[in-house]
């Protein structure tokens, strides 16, 4: 009876594998939003194992910590990829439009309070900018400076990884945002030409590691994916009409200087 059971679990587990191998190989028939929440979760599965391999270097975990706020403030460098998109308008650029980006600059700061069991949120601040490397309809160049920015408000939580007293915290999270302003400047002639929205939704997931530099001080360090997806850009200067769904989701590399209250 024993090893009948243990045929019957073997044999369910690889039937869940098969089953989720056709579900990996089918991507490609879910919706828009059904691929971005799968790469969403992969991003995120990647940055937690990251973060717990190199936790992990600790000898133990105390799990419990001072409670109380913190502050950080932070650089930033930010990789935006490529975009496709149109443009509706009077600003003669016309349809099929690809633009590329140079790295990019971001600068934020955050207030945020642990809990003392390892878990902590967190009120941010990110602005950041993409500076426009070029901007083609085809083979043809129309543009090579401009710049694709954004400026966001999150609320995140966070687990930390706490380990002995004076060692590296790691720590995951994700965060909620809004855009209080994403815009695509692209100037022509000396006139400025910009496209802009408000009020859209933003998510992060961080990972990263909290080094201490002394008793109040501490070194933070993460990795940030940010998604906003697709946006529709309205006219804001120089220009009439709109810039139908450049996509805006930038991957950073940051460093912060933390203080402990």
């Amino acid at each position: 009876m024993l090893a009948l059971r243990q045929k019957l679990s073997v044999h369910s587990i690889f039937v869940g594998m098969r089953l989720r191998t056709r579900a990996i190989l089918t991507v490609d028939q879910l919706s828009d939003l059904e691929r971005h929440f799968m790469k969403f979760l992969r991003s995120f599965s990647a940055l937690a194992a990251s973060s717990l391999m190199f936790g992990m270097a600790g000898t133990s975990w105390a799990q419990t910590e001072p409670r109380g706020f913190y502050a950080t403030v932070y650089a930033q460098t930010s990789n935006l990829g490529s975009t496709t998109f149109n443009e509706i308008g009077n600003a003669g650029l016309g349809s099929g439009l690809k633009a590329s980006f140079g790295t990019g600059l971001g600068l934020g700061g955050d207030i945020g309070f642990r809990y003392g069991n390892g878990w902590a949120s967190e009120l941010e601040w990110n602005w950041r900018r993409h500076d426009l490397k070029s901007l083609n309809r085809g083979a043809t160049t129309l543009a090579s400076s401009g710049d694709f920015a954004s400026n966001i408000i999150f609320v995140n939580g966070l687990r930390r990884f706490i380990g002995p007293t004076g060692s590296w915290t790691p720590y995951v999270g994700a965060g909620l945002g809004w855009v209080q302003e994403i815009d695509f400047d692209i100037p022509s002639g000396g006139t400025e030409r910009a496209w802009s929205k408000s009020g859209k939704a933003a998510v992060q997931l961080i990972g990263g590691t909290e080094i201490p530099l002394g008793d109040t001080w501490r070194l933070a360090a993460d990795v940030r994916v940010l998604r906003i997806g697709n946006v529709e850009l309205p006219a804001e200067e120089g220009v009439t009409g709109r810039l139908t769904q450049p996509r805006y989701n930038p991957v950073s590399v940051q460093v912060g200087l933390r203080r402990l209250f």
